[in-house]
């Protein structure tokens, strides 16, 4: 049979995109899978789609596209049938309703099964699916998340679905008590979450893990305050949130507020999210309210407990508490800390939760739910011989407009796809997912055969130039390389390698990762290097920590910290600083003092360690861990200053008589492209 799901963008990130995908990916074994997606927003999904599953984009609004019909005559009227109290209400239009109408109304989309994916492509499907299909309504929300005008907007669309499937039993009972729909059935099918393509994670490390949107209802401003509470007992400990949203700079406020820059990243969007998951030891979910809880299923499937807060309705549905993770009551910071830290102490219960969290979490896997879905299907007539010749009653339409043809996303079955993982020791083994015989890995000069499994090893201390290095397959008669597409790319190994370098010996760190789409590997190579620790920026006033790597610190002597100007005009500060053991490190400076030898708008100073008064600098940098480039994950919070002048008390009384501000700089430290760090001296705009 035919099942087309419409869905509002297949084109972003998101759990309903995400479980959409993989409830198609399984029924397109079986059946022929369409994903209509009303918008695209951008040229390539995020998620890669399966080859056999046909995406037919109706309206295009890419900025970049000649075909952008965001100022289309028909997009700026308002629309007939999508939900008014819906919230992307503002988002359709009279040319939506067109060409959703249009296209199930065309002969090529002789549909068995429409599903629609949120509220008012629910309502576009109950006006507009062909004559004789079955029509199911996705509940990805809650009843009770919901406002009032929209239930009542939604009743009379739902009462023309065949199944309004929500995704927890709980919700499902909720449905069933406070809106009764003769005629449609309604039932909880969980949404489907597949088998990891990474190893599970061993809960070893050091790192909690959470994703999601950074939105108010994810509540990660609790799980920030109960980190603070972790963190003052366990350092050594950090927080991950994988996601984006406009939470986000609210967020880094709240983070630079509490002195938590060091141990709480904000990692942004992050596609495939299981290689993500498998570096953290834990889990953790802090929302308002879950439909499902899609990200809490991912994570145990990676191996992880879960500590997760007890809301409506998925997490109870998903975790079994004691056995697979803890919840918590919603809100309750004090025993969100607790449960986080009753894991961190106790290494062999996060093992056991783990993997009681991988068993568990096998029911949500597609080919159950999907099975579930088919026989959904089956019972309510779904099948080409069972289609009606009578059209379906529908209000009153305008005529349908031009159609976006079928597109085919995703790579091609002969594009060369691959899964990389960094070992703990510094080796890399690429694996291709079909393998090619006599095939090559090409990268940074070397070269790497396939064996017959189609893997390649890459053997740690292999001499890669510092820098980016494209990996690509070489075939026997080919013209040339060619890029090679990831699926999955591990990079734990990398987290690791601080513990790894021996003394005295070259710094080398090796990551693989993605960079459009393809394998790349990025190379630090330093005969000594001086590793950057935690920075605190307080009071206009910088501390810093740092360890020595690739040769011994030297006998006595004072160490330094030393500034040095980039530029035409070149200066070099120096700040005496502390040793601590054989290898650390610890300065502190003031911000006033390059601010106070400013000689541009945008003053850019390098960072450099002197560990003896006779010893060489060493370039301080941050380059020991999986995060290629730091720039914008792990910035620190600038410190605003009053601009010191020659004549400087008279400027200001002028200023002031003016009617103006007093002139200010803002000092910066961040992590360049290379990871180095920088500081910069940079002018703020005044009237």
């Amino acid at each position: 049979m035919k099942v087309s799901f419409l869905i509002h963008t297949i084109y972003g990130i998101g759990g309903t995109i995400r479980t959409t995908l993989n409830l198609a990916e399984e029924l397109a074994g079986r059946h022929e899978v369409e994903i209509v997606s009303v918008f695209r927003h951008r040229d390539e999904p995020l998620f890669a789609i399966d080859p056999r599953i046909t995406v037919v984009p109706l309206v295009d609004t890419r900025p970049s596209s000649p075909a952008n019909e965001k100022k289309h005559e028909r997009h700026l009227q308002p629309p007939e049938y999508f939900p008014r109290n819906e919230a992307r209400h503002q988002e359709y239009s009279r040319l939506t309703d067109e060409r959703v109408r249009a296209h199930y109304a065309g002969a090529g989309s002789d549909a068995d099964v429409v599903i629609g994916t949120r509220p008012g492509l629910v309502a576009y499907v109950a006006a507009f699916a062909p004559a004789g299909a079955v029509l199911i309504g996705q509940e990805h929300m809650t009843h009770n998340h919901h406002k009032p005008e929209l239930r009542a907007e939604m009743a009379g669309f739902l009462t023309r679905l065949d199944a309004f499937v929500t995704v927890s039993e709980g919700d499902a009972a909720s449905w069933r008590e406070r809106m009764p729909l003769p005629g449609t059935r309604v039932l909880a099918i969980p949404n489907s979450v597949p088998e990891p393509v990474v190893a599970p994670s061993d809960t070893s490390g050091t790192t909690i893990m959470a994703a999601g949107r950074l939105a108010s209802e994810k509540q990660y401003h609790v799980l920030i305050d109960a980190f603070a509470q972790v963190v003052a007992q366990r350092p050594e400990w950090t927080l991950r949130i994988c996601g984006w949203g406009n939470q986000k700079d609210r967020l880094r406020k709240r983070i630079d507020r509490l002195g938590l820059y060091n141990s709480v990243h904000l990692m942004g969007p992050r596609s495939p999210i299981e290689p993500e998951w498998v570096k953290g030891a834990i889990a953790v979910s802090t929302s308002r309210h879950e439909s499902f809880g899609m990200t809490l299923v991912e994570a145990m499937r990676c191996g992880l407990p879960v500590v997760s807060t007890d809301c409506d309705y998925g997490p109870r549905e998903i975790i079994a508490d004691g056995e697979d993770g803890l919840l918590v009551p919603v809100g309750d910071t004090d025993a969100i800390a607790g449960a986080l830290l009753r894991l961190i102490d106790d290494p062999e219960l996060r093992r056991r939760m783990g993997a009681a969290a991988r068993v568990n979490a096998r029911r949500f896997d597609p080919g159950p739910v999907a099975k579930q879905y088919e026989e959904l299907f089956a019972e309510l007539g779904a099948a080409p011989t069972h289609r009606s010749a009578a059209p379906r009653q529908t209000p009153s339409a305008p005529p349908a407009g031009p159609v976006a043809g079928p597109a085919t996303e995703g790579p091609v079955a002969e594009d060369p796809v691959a899964d990389c993982v960094a070992a703990g020791d510094g080796s890399l083994t690429v694996t291709l997912l079909t393998p090619r015989e006599g095939a090559h890995l090409v990268a940074g000069g070397h070269d790497f055969p396939f064996d017959g499994h189609g893997t390649a090893t890459v053997p740690a201390g292999t001499p890669f130039a510092e820098g980016v290095h494209p990996a690509r397959l070489r075939l026997p008669g080919a013209e040339g390389p060619v890029p090679l597409t990831t699926r999955a790319v591990d990079q734990r190994g990398a987290m690791r390698a601080a513990g790894r370098q021996a003394a005295g010996a070259p710094v080398r760190q090796l990551v693989p990762y993605t960079k459009g789409g393809a394998l790349h590997l990025r190379s630090w190579v330093r005969p000594v290097h001086a590793e950057a620790g935690d920075i605190r920026v307080e009071g206009g006033r910088v501390t810093l920590s740092a360890r020595l790597y690739g040769a011994a610190a030297g006998p006595g002597g004072e160490p330094a910290l030393l500034l040095r100007r980039r530029g035409k005009a070149p200066l070099e500060l120096a700040f005496p600083g502390t040793r601590h053991g054989t290898d650390g490190f610890r300065f502190t400076f003031s911000c006033t003092a390059p601010a106070a030898r400013q000689q541009d708008p945008h003053d850019v100073w390098d960072l450099w360690l002197r560990p003896a008064p006779a010893a060489e600098p060493v370039r301080l940098a941050r380059v020991l861990d999986d995060v290629v480039e730091k720039g914008s994950l792990f910035p620190y919070p600038p410190a605003e200053l009053r601009k010191k002048r020659p004549f400087g008390p008279v400027r200001a009384v002028v200023r002031k008589l003016a009617g103006r501000p007093p002139e200010r700089v803002v000092v910066r430290l961040f992590h360049s492209a290379a990871n180095d760090l920088v500081l910069n001296v940079v002018d703020v705009p005044t009237a």
